[in-house]
């Protein structure tokens, strides 16, 4: 897979929704872009790094073989993998991330297409493709909706905590619904 190594801050957005709808002007990039800076132009999902813990960076976007199925279907695959860069016998931490970039009253329709999302591109790369040995990480599936507070999934007047429940032992991961991180070490990364 094709990655790119960061250890500082980084903003993950996505210029997709923009340059379809929303752009008055073609936005500078399109897609998904991984970048130091934030754009000024689109939301971004923020990994902040005081400690400059070096990560790895998966672009979807960029590996679309990784994600074609040998009959040349697509597999449902979210924005980006980022992975701790690990250099001893400890879990570091995994997460896959999906952007969704929405307004309040559509947010919740958005969030269960992008948890959809998640478990599919974790369960292919880990399960299926097995791109990645999972014991050797601490995996989280992280639904971001920059620039609008994301719904606590476990809000039961939203979620069936069944279901939500059920997202960890289908796919080993723990569900966030977050805009932004603090990597703290190759083991420990913090939400919220």
């Amino acid at each position: 897979m094709i990655s790119e190594a960061f250890d500082g801050d980084v903003y993950i957005m996505d210029f997709t929704e923009y340059n379809n709808t929303l752009g008055v002007e073609p936005a500078p990039f399109n897609g998904v872009m991984v970048s130091t800076a934030e754009s000024g132009i689109v939301a971004s999902f923020v990994m902040k790094n005081p400690n400059r813990v070096q990560f790895m960076v998966v672009n979807n976007e960029k590996n679309p073989a990784v994600f074609t199925r040998e009959d040349g279907t697509m597999v449902s695959n979210c924005e980006c993998i980022v992975h701790a860069d690990r250099h001893d016998n400890r879990k570091g931490w995994m997460l896959f991330l999906e952007l969704k970039y929405c307004k309040a009253r559509n947010l919740y329709q958005n969030m269960l297409v992008g948890i959809r999302q998640l478990k599919d591109t974790c369960n292919y790369i880990l399960k299926e493709k097995k791109v990645f040995d999972e014991s050797h990480y601490k995996k989280y599936l992280v639904i971001s909706t920059p620039g609008v507070e994301p719904l606590d999934p476990f809000d039961a007047s939203y979620f069936v905590q069944e279901d939500i429940l059920s997202i960890k032992e289908e796919t080993g991961a723990l569900l966030r619904a977050v805009n932004k991180a603090q990597v703290q070490t190759p083991a420990v990364i913090k939400f919220g």
